[in-house]
């Protein structure tokens, strides 16, 4: 009977020291469950942000390429950014008021009033 008495108490401790550790696992300690969870997390965030970052290097990568190697990417950058022409050509631009810091003041017309 003494046995089965040491037995229960020695599975009552045992279960007692489980349910601890799962505790501690879970909520307490330094590294906890809810940590590890909250670092995978950030891992994947980080990699996918890595990922978004590597393609737009390969972006300017390419473009820089492009500009060593492509007379014509040379000249849609001189044409667009610079307003460059070639001879005999008319350079027509766009702007929208909003664009402006100073609109230009337009006098509505005036009624011929005899």
């Amino acid at each position: 009977m003494a046995e089965a008495a040491n037995r229960r108490l020695t599975r009552t401790i045992t279960f007692i020291a489980l349910i601890g550790a799962g505790y501690y696992w879970m909520v307490g300690g330094e590294y906890t469950r809810a940590g590890l969870v909250r670092l995978e997390r950030e891992i994947e965030s980080r990699r996918a942000e890595m990922t978004v970052r590597e393609d737009e290097l390969a972006s300017i990568r390419a473009w820089g390429d492009s500009l060593v190697s492509n007379s014509w990417a040379i000249e849609r950058v001189a044409r667009e950014r610079y307003g460059f022409v070639r001879p005999r050509e008319i350079l027509v631009r766009f702007v929208e008021l909003g664009d402006l810091e100073d609109p230009p003041f337009v006098t509505p017309p005036q009624a011929n009033v005899p």
